[in-house]
């Protein structure tokens, strides 16, 4: 084995205490590409239709929860919160036709 590959051992001098500490690089990240492990619970309501949707999409489930947080981010910025909550309340009566007219109504 090299010496070069040994770790270097503390030689006790005050000197190597109170020398500084060589800096360390921060490690740049890219938000978009750097993946997290979460647990996400849900409903078994919710489940069904993640499951009805990657039938139809033909794609990963963390794909389409990943699209779904933008939506709903992007939707609540550029709406704001009262039509936000409105939408919001137009959803939550899980009626397409409904929700159909009410977003007509935009004039998208």
């Amino acid at each position: 084995m090299s010496k070069d590959k040994l770790p270097r051992l503390f030689d006790g001098s005050i000197n190597e205490l109170t020398r500084p500490s060589k800096p360390k690089k921060e490690k740049t990240t890219d938000l978009k590409k750097d993946k997290m492990q979460k647990t996400l619970y849900i409903t078994k309501d919710m489940n069904r239709k993640l499951i009805e949707l990657y039938g139809e999409e033909g794609r990963r489930q963390s794909i389409i929860v990943e699209d779904a947080v933008n939506l709903y981010y992007y939707l609540k910025r550029a709406l704001g919160e009262k039509k936000f909550e409105e939408l919001m309340s137009a959803v939550k009566r899980e009626d397409p036709e409904f929700l159909r007219d009410y977003l007509s109504r935009f004039k998208l």
